[in-house]
This record gives structure tokens, C-alpha cells and sequence, in this order.
């Protein structure tokens, strides 16, 4: 499912296993492994925005994507779409948790 995101446009993030591919190889970190608390915003944050949004913008750079955010959205708006992201990306973690356990019962 694509979020919209208001930037120049309004450009579609889509997270999908070549997103974390690309993520992956900007970072050296997967995705799902990354440490949010402890990871640095101005190194992750331009590269999961970027990972979601060259899918419809094969021009679409990483520095690019920075510009884009720091003009529109700034940190701020950027850190609120944060949750919503990592929800669509992933599912709630209750959702996840309880997958877990009904795959073990099985």
C-alpha cells in the first residue's frame, strides 16, 4: 500500500523487498535489524525515504530525497511520518507478535 507524501508533490512511498534492498545497501543495515533508538536520523531516515519513493523516480537520488525532505517536511515532519512507515512496512507489533506465537502452536 502506498503513503502518500507531500514533498515537491505528492510522491508514493512504497516499501516493498527491493525498498529494503535498496536500504540495505545504502546503510549496511537491514531494515528490519535496524536499532532506531540508537541509529543516527540524518543517515536513516534520507535512505528509507529514498528506498520508498525511487520506485515512481528512477531520477530520484539520495541527495535529492534530503533536499526534498528538508524543504517540505523538515525533521520534524519527517520523524511523524516515521511510525506510519515502519506500521505499513512491518504490521503493529502486537499483529506481528501475535503471528509469532500462532505459527509456533502449529
Amino acid at each position: 500500500m502506498y503513503i502518500p507524501i507531500k514533498l515537491d508533490k505528492t510522491r508514493n512511498f512504497l516499501m516493498g523487498f527491493k525498498g529494503m534492498q535498496t536500504f540495505k545497501k545504502i546503510t549496511g543495515t537491514s531494515l528490519a535489524k535496524l536499532d532506531y533508538e540508537n541509529a543516527d536520523i540524518e543517515d536513516y531516515i534520507p535512505a528509507l525515504f529514498y528506498s520508498g519513493l525511487v520506485h515512481e523516480d528512477e531520477n530520484l537520488t539520495l541527495e535529492k530525497t534530503t533536499q526534498l525532505i528538508d524543504e517540505h517536511l523538515g525533521i520534524k515532519g519527517a520523524l511523524d511520518l516515521l511510525p506510519q512507515i515502519i506500521e505499513e512496512i512491518f504490521g503493529r507489533e502486537e499483529d506481528i507478535k501475535n503471528a509469532q506465537r500462532a505459527a509456533k502452536k502449529k
